[in-house]
C-alpha cells in the first residue's frame, strides 16, 4: 500500500467542482485571504523561533506565557481607533460586534501594522491593553445604557440621543484623551 501527500489530489478536485475558477478549495474565505496577506511562516521561521501572525507580525505568540498581560503607553491615535470601534458597534450594532468582516480585518489590520512599528517585546502587552481599553469602554458604556434604559441588553434598540450623550460623557473621553503615550482612565485590575 502507498501512502501519499494527496492535498494537491485535493485541490484539484475542488478546483473541478467550482468550474476551476479558483484553487482554494473553500472560496474566498477570511482564512485564505489571511494567509496570502504575508502572514505565512516559513520554514525558516519555524526553526528559528519567529514566527508570525496572520497578519505578519513577529512576536506575538501566547503560548506557555503569561508576562505579557500588562498595560503599556499606547498612542493616542490607537486608543481612538479603539473608541471608534465601540462606538460603531453600539450605534450600528446596539452593541454587539456585527457581522461585517470587512470591517474586523480592517480594525485587526490597522491594529497590526501599529504593532509592526513597536519593539518585539512590547507587541503582545500592546495588544493586551487595546483590548482592555475596548473592554473597559464597552463596560462604562453599557452600564451608562443599562442606567437610563432598564432592561436594556445587548442587540436591543438604543436611543440615538443616548448614546450621543455617553459618548460625550467625560468618563469615557477620559479613557483616550490625556499626555501622549499614557493610559489614563484606563483603571483595569490585573
Amino acid at each position: 500500500m502507498r501512502i501519499v501527500n494527496n492535498n494537491q489530489g485535493i485541490l484539484q478536485l475542488f478546483s473541478r467542482m467550482n468550474g476551476n475558477r479558483t484553487n482554494k478549495p473553500f472560496g474566498n474565505t477570511a482564512l485564505s485571504r489571511r494567509a496570502s496577506a504575508g502572514g505565512r511562516n516559513t520554514l525558516e521561521d519555524f526553526l528559528s523561533g519567529h514566527r508570525k501572525n496572520s497578519y505578519g507580525v513577529e512576536g506575538m505568540c501566547v503560548t506557555g506565557r503569561s508576562d505579557y498581560k500588562k498595560i503599556i503607553p499606547v498612542s493616542d491615535e490607537m486608543k481612538q481607533h479603539v473608541l471608534e470601534d465601540v462606538k460603531m458597534a453600539y450605534y450600528k450594532y446596539n452593541g454587539m460586534s456585527g457581522d461585517n468582516e470587512a470591517e474586523w480585518d480592517a480594525y485587526y489590520r490597522k491594529n497590526n501594522e501599529y504593532y509592526k512599528t513597536l519593539k518585539k517585546e512590547d507587541r503582545l502587552s500592546a495588544c493586551w491593553t487595546l483590548n482592555q481599553l475596548h473592554l473597559g469602554i464597552s463596560k462604562k458604556v453599557t452600564a451608562a445604557i443599562k442606567a437610563e434604559v432598564p432592561g436594556w441588553a445587548a442587540g436591543k434598540p438604543i436611543p440615538k440621543g443616548l448614546l450621543d450623550k455617553i459618548f460625550a460623557d467625560e468618563s469615557i473621553t477620559s479613557m483616550v484623551s490625556g499626555k501622549s503615550g499614557t493610559t489614563e482612565g484606563l483603571d483595569i485590575k490585573i
